[in-house]
């Protein structure tokens, strides 16, 4: 158990990487799908499996860190972000509003996990 910080440090970079990837692929996809009408079949389209991977990552990061600091906040942004990414991939696939909805979702994530992370540092600071 006393990895499991360090797991969740580790899990909080991988998860504010990706959430930073998202928002550039967001931002990138509807340039490249007015430059390029294939793109879309490649950049678009499997979102839902990539918010499996959004919900692995969550999960690996945020229990962890929850079970450490105790900090509900934390995941409540967390579940904010995910339910925006969520209904942006299901309810608005290929709309205007699927690039807004998950613009935000992902910008509440990558928050999400850099307060996780530095909670993290926090707690492992008052115990030293």
């Amino acid at each position: 158990m006393a990895d499991a910080p360090a797991s969740s440090e580790k899990s909080d970079v991988v998860g504010t990487v990706l959430s930073g990837v998202c928002m550039l692929h967001c931002v990138s996809t509807p340039l490249l799908v007015t430059a390029a009408p294939a793109a879309a079949s490649v950049l678009g389209g499997f979102h839902p499996v990539l918010l499996g991977g959004v919900a692995l990552v969550a999960g690996w990061a945020f229990w962890p860190g929850f079970r450490r600091h105790r900090r509900v906040e934390v995941l409540a942004l967390a579940l904010v972000g995910f339910s925006l990414l969520a209904l942006a991939a299901l309810a608005f696939e290929e709309s205007a509003l699927e690039t807004v909805l998950s613009l935000a979702g992902a910008a509440l994530m990558m928050g999400a996990h850099l307060r996780n992370r530095a909670l993290l540092h926090a707690a492992r600071r008052a115990v030293a």
